[in-house]
């Protein structure tokens, strides 16, 4: 009998799925990318450019020609390529987030949702 292996999500957020352009800027300079999954305590970026992990980074994404971007301070938890089968980004936890920058990034959400 083959083994069952069960996953246990590790995300203490649940995760949406978006499209969102996106600026990374980092110590090296910018990094233009798109967001693809968002939630309350992080995102994933497709960026052309790889991060070292624990870099501080922020944020910038488009919210629509009628509103300003939302910034938000993040740190890198993780780099993935094109040879773990994903999209080449970076994994970003949100840090320091002001009570106004978490309720704009739970109406993101929410219109995501």
């Amino acid at each position: 009998m083959g083994d069952l292996t069960v996953r246990r999500e590790r995300r203490a957020f649940p995760r949406v799925r978006v499209r969102i352009d996106s600026l990374v800027s980092t110590p090296e300079g910018p990094v233009r990318g798109q967001t693809l999954d968002l939630s309350a305590g992080g995102a994933f970026v497709t960026t052309p450019r790889p991060v070292a992990v624990g870099t501080a980074v922020r944020l910038t994404m488009d919210r629509g020609d009628a509103k300003n971007p939302l910034v938000l301070d993040a740190e890198v938890v993780r780099v993935g390529g094109t040879r773990e089968g994903r999209f080449p980004g970076l994994g970003l936890r949100f840090v320091g987030l002001t009570e106004l920058e978490t309720t704009l990034l739970q109406a993101m959400l929410s219109s995501a949702a």
